[in-house]
C-alpha cells in the first residue's frame, strides 16, 4: 500500500460485483481492502476465495461497511463500488451509508445513471447529502452508461444540427450467464411474459434513463416518451444448461424507447436480448455529417461493465466534483495505466 493508492471496495459480490473485483485487484492505481456483502456463505472468507484463490489473501469480506473502518485510514481517496440492485429508492440507504465513511460511490444501479426525472426529490437530497460529505456519487456501467447514452453523445461532437440519434444494442444471451437468461424472460410462457411487462417486474431497467441522458447532453426538453417491451420467440430449439427450450417460445425480449422533443430531435433506443440474436451495437446521428458507428459482435456486457466502473471510479477522483453526478458532468472516461498520484488530482 502507498498513500497514493486509492482505497477500493467492492459492495456487493454478485456476478458483476466480481468482475469488477478481478480488474480493481489487478489495477495498479487500486488497494482492494475489503469486500461487503450479505451472503452468510461468503461473510469472513478472503476475497482470493471469490475469485479462485487468485487476489489478495489478507483482505475479507464483512457485512457492514464500518468493519473495514481501520483499514480504510491511510487512505486519501476511497471508491466504494455498489453493485446490489437497480432501484434509485432501494440502494440510497446503502450508498447514504458509504458516503457517511468517507466513501466515493461508484454504482451499477440502472436508475441512477439519470434519476433527476424519475425521482426528483429523492435525487436532490442524494445531491446536497454527497455535497456535504464532500464525496460523489455516479450511476455508470455499459448499458446504461456507456454503449447507448456516453459513446452517442460522443459522437455527436463532430457534427451538427441533429435531427436525431438513434441506438441499437442486440446482444445473443446464450452467451452470457444464467441469471440473465432468466432475466430477460426465458422459459416463461407469452402470457407470463406480458403479465410481468405490464406489472414493471420484467425488462431492461434504465432505457428511460438513457434516453434523458441523452437529451440532457443535447439540452433537449423531452416533450413525449414511448416505450415498449415486447417478447421474442425462438426460432429453433435451444438445449440451455438449465432448460430446453422448444421453437416458438419465448427467447427473450425486445424493448424500445423514443422520445420526441422541442427541438424536433428524435431520440430513440433499441435492445433487443434474446437467443440466437447477431451480437451488434450500432449508433446512428442525423446531423449535418451524418454518423453511423458499427461495433460488430457488440461489446460484452458483464467485463465491460466492470472496467467501465474501474475507469469512472479513477475519473471521478480526479475531477473531485461533490454531489450526484452524471456521465455528463464526470467527464470522457477513459483508462489511464499509473495510479494517479495526490499531484495530479484537479479540484
Amino acid at each position: 500500500m502507498t498513500k497514493d493508492k486509492i482505497a477500493l471496495v467492492p459492495y456487493g459480490l454478485g456476478p458483476i460485483g466480481k468482475e469488477i473485483l478481478k480488474k480493481g485487484v489487478t489495477d495498479e492505481a487500486f488497494d482492494v481492502i475489503g469486500g461487503v456483502d450479505i451472503d452468510p456463505e461468503l461473510i469472513g472468507k478472503p476475497l482470493s476465495s471469490t475469485l479462485h484463490g487468485e487476489g489478495p489473501k489478507d483482505t475479507f469480506v464483512v457485512s457492514d461497511i464500518s468493519e473495514l473502518s481501520e483499514k480504510a485510514k491511510p487512505y486519501q481517496q476511497k471508491i466504494a463500488v455498489h453493485a446490489t440492485g437497480s432501484n434509485v429508492p432501494s440502494v440510497w440507504p446503502q450508498i447514504r451509508q458509504l458516503l457517511d465513511h468517507g466513501y466515493h460511490v461508484i454504482t451499477t444501479c440502472e436508475e441512477m445513471l439519470y434519476p433527476w426525472d424519475r425521482y426528483p426529490s429523492l435525487s436532490h437530497e442524494i445531491n446536497e447529502y454527497a455535497k456535504n460529505k464532500g464525496q460523489s456519487v455516479i450511476g455508470s456501467g455499459i448499458n446504461p452508461g456507456f454503449v447507448m447514452d456516453s459513446l452517442p453523445l460522443t459522437a455527436t461532437a463532430v457534427t451538427d444540427r441533429i435531427r436525431s440519434v438513434k441506438a441499437i444494442r442486440q446482444a445473443n444471451v446464450r452467451e452470457r450467464r444464467v441469471p440473465l437468461q432468466k432475466k430477460v424472460g426465458i422459459g416463461k410462457s407469452e402470457e407470463e411474459f406480458r403479465q410481468l411487462a405490464q406489472d414493471g417486474k420484467i425488462g431492461h431497467v434504465g432505457l428511460e434513463e438513457t434516453v434523458r441522458l441523452v437529451a440532457a447532453g443535447l439540452n433537449v426538453y423531452i416533450e413525449h416518451l414511448e416505450t415498449k417491451l415486447e417478447p421474442t420467440f425462438a426460432a429453433q430449439d435451444y438445449e440451455l444448461s438449465w432448460l430446453t427450450l422448444k421453437s416458438g417460445e419465448v427467447s427473450g425480449q425486445h424493448q424500445t424507447a423514443k422520445a420526441t422533443t422541442s427541438e424536433n430531435v428524435t431520440i430513440e433506443m433499441e435492445l433487443t436480448m434474446a437467443l440466437g440474436v447477431e451480437s451488434k451495437d450500432e449508433i446512428f446521428v442525423e446531423g449535418t455529417d451524418p454518423i453511423h458507428v458499427i461495433i460488430p459482435n457488440g461489446i460484452f456486457g458483464d467485463t465491460a461493465t466492470a472496467s467501465m466502473i474501474i475507469n469512472t471510479g479513477k475519473r471521478i477522483v480526479t475531477q473531485q466534483k461533490p454531489g450526484l453526478l452524471t456521465m455528463l458532468e464526470a467527464g470522457l472516461p477513459f483508462h489511464s495505466i499509473h495510479p494517479i498520484s495526490n499531484d495530479e488530482v484537479q479540484v
